[in-house]
């Protein structure tokens, strides 16, 4: 089944045109409150219709990419950051505008700069809700970027309620996918994270993937 509301294609088209062709899947999964109606779970409320995802590493994403976690997040729950398209906003606009927000870094093409490298491709979901009685659509939308050398994380915007960072090798995010999937198991108090956890995995296997091909392709010649 494919679902487009959440992904506009003439923009589309231009990230393929900029970026070349990159992978999509389509997926549903079915959810409950709190996962989209409740506080801090409110993913495609006020017209957002998709997310950007960066995947932002120093030099050598196998080395280490950055997940964070924010304060009323489950204590486990360390995650690759994600950032809502706001009405009337780009994806690449969203994404300089994430980045700069959450990290303190600008997005260009300098040596103390954050450089886009890639566009790893696009996750698109279906969520029936069973208690709102409707399907939420939404997208996200992956991109690989590479800090600067020199770069210090310093968040600018309060409301993000960043609590830490932390570097883990690429080989690593379908391990912190499980983490994320099973988080509503870990105790009572988790059990309301559970369909956001759930969500929040397809994401990292999709990135994991992702990265998997691009070094395939580097090590047989084909790309950079």
């Amino acid at each position: 089944m494919n679902y487009t509301q959440s992904v506009e294609a003439a923009e589309l088209d231009a990230l393929t045109e900029m970026w070349g062709g990159a992978s999509r899947q389509d997926v549903t999964l079915a959810v409950d409150h709190p996962f989209l109606t409740g506080d801090h779970q409110l993913l495609a409320s006020n017209g957002r219709r998709a997310e950007i995802c960066y995947v932002m590493h120093r030099g050598d994403p196998a080395a280490g990419v950055l997940l964070h976690r924010k304060r009323f997040y489950p204590t486990e729950a360390y995650r690759l950051p994600t950032g809502g398209i706001q009405e009337g906003e780009s994806v690449m606009e969203t994404l300089a505008r994430e980045i700069q927000e959450e990290t303190g870094l600008v997005v260009g093409a300098g040596d103390d700069e954050v450089q886009v490298q890639r566009f790893l491709g696009l996750l698109v979901y279906a969520m029936p809700h069973r208690s709102a009685g409707r399907t939420f659509t939404f997208a996200t939308y992956h991109f690989l970027v590479q800090m600067p050398a020199d770069g210090v994380l310093a968040p600018q915007d309060p409301e993000e309620q960043i609590a830490g960072w932390t570097w883990r090798p690429a080989v690593e995010l379908d391990a912190t996918a499980d983490i994320l999937e099973y988080i509503g198991d870990a105790g009572p108090s988790w059990k309301r994270w559970a369909d956001w956890g759930r969500f929040r995995a397809l994401s990292h296997r999709f990135t994991a993937r992702a990265l998997l091909r691009k070094r395939t392709a580097i090590d047989s010649g084909l790309g950079g």
